[in-house]
This record gives C-alpha cells, structure tokens and sequence, in this order.
C-alpha cells in the first residue's frame, strides 16, 4: 500500500471535552487505510512547528472520483495540535499516509480468532477505531474496555458502545475518579474479567488489542503473558517524519535491539516489546 503526500481539504472540525477534537478531511487519490495505520498531517499555513503530526486514522469512508474522507481523534497538548484544532473547514492541510503497520492478524479476509478484548486508554481509542470497527463488521465479538481519568476522557464511547454490542461484546467503562463505569484503573477491569474465566477453568479471550499511555499497554502486556493470549499494541512514539529517515522512534524489542515505529509499526506484537 503505498503512502500519497497530498494537500486535504478540511471538512469539519468539531470540539470535543477536555481539549479533544475531531478532524475530517478529504483526501484525493489517497488508498484507505488499514486498522492501526496513520497519516502525518500538519495545520493549515502552518509555519511553527515545522514538523507534522502522527495520528491514527480513526474512522474513513469513500468520497467518490478515488478520494477518501479520514477522521482523526486528537488532544491538545502542544502547538501542532493546537494547530490542527483551529483548522476551518475549507483549508487544506498537508496529509501524508496511509503510513506503517497495522494489526497484523487483520488479514486479507478480515479478523481472525475467538473473542477479543479491546483495551483503550483515553485518546488511545483513537488507534483502535477502524479495528472496532472491522472487528464488529465480521462479526468477531469483542468487549471494549475504555478507561480514562474521567468521563470526559472517554470520547465517542458511544460508539465503541455501538460497535461492541453490534458484534456481541459490550463497552466497559472505567474512570479513575468514578465519574463514569467503574471507579479504577481500566487494566484492572480486564484483569478481573480474565481471572473469573479463569477459575471457570477456561479463558474469557482469544486477542487483547490495546492502545493507550505506554504504562496502560505494558500493564496489559503483563496480564497477556500470566494468562497466555496473543495480543498486540499501537505503540504512540513521538514521530518527526513517517517513513523512517529521522529514526526518532525507536521502540525497543524484547530480543535486543530496536524496531522503527513507523516502520515496522505502530502495531507490535505485545511479547516483541521491551516495556
């Protein structure tokens, strides 16, 4: 699948709580994207930073004559996306993409396996929407835990919910200070899910998908290994190009060594990891 670096042309910007946002845009000529994957793209006349932006491709959908409209769910936290914020529909953005590796046992014919749960913490759900949703669409069940700090962390959980139920699975909320599910951390809730399957003597999962702070993935790693599920993680490394000349983000590997995120990720095996 090759990447096109194209200008996008800004379709809707929509504010979210606590500084989130989503982003549409239509892109010419641009081949979808597949689950895991991401685009550099940077704000309109942006001038400082000079740097794109690395961000998953959330949701997509075809938009005639060969162009595809991507959404991408974001946070501000600095000025590139305070930047891509502000954009007004209309502009035209720099998008390169699709870019890197998605998940990988996301094949040809779609999702393979047993039930799987789905872990996102925060805006890491951003990562896992076009998994959500290629998941739901073959009919995979899977149950989608979403932690955050508080409710409104946990953004378009409604339709995680939606697309969870769709394929028999449900959404799981937690939040660390109660304001939303469960009161605690969202690891938490999936170990406690796994370990009354597992005094049934049988496990309630085939996959863990997650996405999230490197602490929520590593937790998550931790509890794939004790109950021995295969599983993999959208690593979100801080990216300076896309394509692997700047060899910024490094992620290194459990064998020794290191792995190129944008590379031979963002999507990496939870066991090839160094957490």
């Amino acid at each position: 699948m090759a990447a096109l670096d194209s200008r996008g042309k800004v379709l809707e910007v929509r504010a979210l709580p606590l500084q989130h946002f989503l982003l549409r845009i239509r892109v010419a000529g641009m081949e979808p994207a597949a689950p895991g994957q991401f685009v550099m793209v940077a704000g309109a006349n942006q001038v400082e930073p000079y740097l794109r932006r690395a961000f998953s491709v959330y949701d997509q959908e075809p938009a005639g004559t060969g162009a595809l409209t991507i959404s991408l769910l974001g946070k501000v936290i600095g000025r590139g996306t305070a930047a891509l914020a502000a954009c007004l529909p209309g502009q035209d953005v720099p998008v390169l993409g699709p870019l890197g590796r998605g998940f990988h046992s996301m094949g040809a014919n779609g999702p393979r396996g047993g039930r799987a749960a789905v872990v996102a913490g925060g805006i890491g759900s951003a990562g896992l929407g076009l998994l959500a949703q290629a998941l739901a669409r073959e009919g995979r069940p899977f149950d989608f835990y979403y932690g955050g700090r508080s409710a409104d962390d946990l953004v378009e959980a409604e339709e995680f919910q939606r697309l969870s139920e769709r394929s028999g699975g449900r959404l799981l909320r937690t939040t660390e200070d109660g304001t939303a599910g469960a009161r605690g951390l969202v690891t938490e809730a999936l170990a406690a899910t796994l370990e009354a399957g597992a005094a049934q003597a049988g496990s309630a999962y085939e996959a863990l998908y997650t996405c999230g702070p490197h602490g929520l993935m590593a937790a998550v790693a931790r509890i794939a290994v004790e109950h021995g599920i295969e599983g993999e993680a959208a690593m979100e490394t801080p990216m300076g190009c896309g394509y692997g000349a700047c060899l910024g983000c490094a992620v290194e590997l459990e064998e020794g060594g290191y792995a190129l995120c944008c590379r031979q990720g963002p999507v990496f095996n939870l066991r090839e990891v160094a957490w």
